[in-house]
């Protein structure tokens, strides 16, 4: 009887159910954009290479200055190594041949003009360079103790979700396939689905909106609970129903600032000659070079992606670090370093890094001795040795 071909015996059904818990159960990621898209890994993973899995560190960073000598210490701390190249003292003439003919239409200041053009140099270093990709800093940022032992480890594992490499693929490149990828944000002052001037987080967004959105999340133990973090960052965690100490890593929307993007050859050549171009035009109406990468991210051709809470922040200035409860110069800050300076002044620590550099717990001053013994316990063995952390 054609029917008994179909039949199934009991533990024919059993088999069947266990296998597919099994599945289940093993699965580690999601990479679709649904709400659950979440992976948990132990965070005990092998630490991080000397250049965070990338083909090299490179620093924007101008003659004389200030902050280069506190961004090497809290790099030989933690082991990082990192390529300076020499940059050049941007003339006036320099500021001129950036900006259009008839200057009353620029609208890019000149320590804009000045950074951009440091970015650009970097960016011709790193493509002479022959590297697949780099990880660029800025010199003012700050990050966390374990950064090599735990959090970049973890980024890796949900970078690679997110990516068609194939296990062996991931020994090499440890963020996925470079042709996966064009910029990566893992430094920035935030990705809030949106302009900042229309409003962030609870009120203004919605989980939806990062569910149609290729992501995934982590769980990651030496993230700041949502009380410490800057209040932007919260807010729009929150406002996604995400779980306290979890980061996720997502398609960028609207990132702002570029305190540290990794990049592969052909972004950098694409920024170069067409999206962030060294000369100014003024239809576009880009004020600066971080509005131009964030144009490409959003608008295309790149395709972006960023780790939200950021690994690398900005470090506000020695003047703050020297004076913590002077009064507040009236100078100009953007809206999320306006936002978070008060925090910050608590803290004494850099937004959204829970142990990081700017107080000065870390800095050794040449002497050799004490740089080896924070290698060890700060650096390698990730313990924070401040009071009450």
């Amino acid at each position: 009887m054609p029917a008994a071909r179909n039949a199934r015996s009991p533990l024919t059904y059993a088999l069947l159910a266990l296998a597919i818990i099994v599945v289940i159960y093993y699965q580690p990621w999601y990479s679709a954009t649904a709400r659950d898209s979440t992976f948990s890994r132990n965070s005990r993973s092998i630490p991080a290479n000397a250049t965070l899995g990338f083909g090299a560190l490179y620093v924007v960073s101008g003659p004389g200055s200030p902050r280069r000598q506190h961004l090497e210490e809290a790099a030989a701390v933690t082991e990082l190594e990192l390529r300076i190249p020499t940059q050049t003292a941007w003339t006036d003439e320099d500021v001129r041949n950036f900006r259009p003919a008839d200057e009353a239409e620029s609208r890019v200041l000149t320590g804009s003009v000045k950074a951009w053009l440091s970015h650009h140099l970097v960016l011709r270093e790193f493509l002479a360079s022959g590297e697949e990709t780099a990880l660029i800093f800025e010199d003012d940022i700050d990050w966390d103790v374990r950064l090599r032992t735990q959090q970049i480890p973890l980024a890796q594992q949900a970078a690679q979700s997110l990516s068609e490499a194939s296990d062996l693929d991931t020994k090499q490149y440890p963020w996925g396939l470079p042709t996966d990828w064009d910029l990566f944000y893992v430094g920035h002052c935030g990705d809030y689905f949106g302009d900042v001037d229309k409003g962030i987080g609870v009120g203004y967004s919605h989980p939806d909106e990062l569910a149609n959105t290729r992501h995934v999340l982590y769980q990651d133990p030496t993230m700041l609970p949502r009380t410490d973090l800057h209040p932007f960052t919260a807010s729009i965690l929150t406002a996604f129903s995400i779980p306290d100490q979890t980061r996720v890593v997502h398609q960028s929307k609207w990132p702002l600032c570029t305190f540290g993007y990794a990049i592969t050859r052909l972004a950098a050549e694409r920024i170069l000659n067409e999206i962030a171009p060294a000369h100014e035009d003024p239809s576009r109406n880009v004020i600066a070079y971080d509005a131009a990468i964030l144009g490409g991210c959003r608008d295309g051709p790149l395709r972006c992606y960023t780790v939200t809470p950021e690994l690398f922040h900005h470090m506000e200035g020695e003047s703050l670090i020297a004076d913590m409860e002077a009064t507040e110069r009236k100078i100009f800050r953007p809206p999320v370093d306006a936002a978070g300076l008060a925090q910050v002044k608590y803290r004494k620590e850099t937004s959204n890094i829970a142990c990081g550099f700017f107080d000065g717990s870390f800095y050794y001053n040449g002497d050799q001795e004490r740089l080896s013994y924070l290698r060890e316990e700060v650096g390698r063995k990730g313990r924070c040795l401040k009071a009450g952390q």
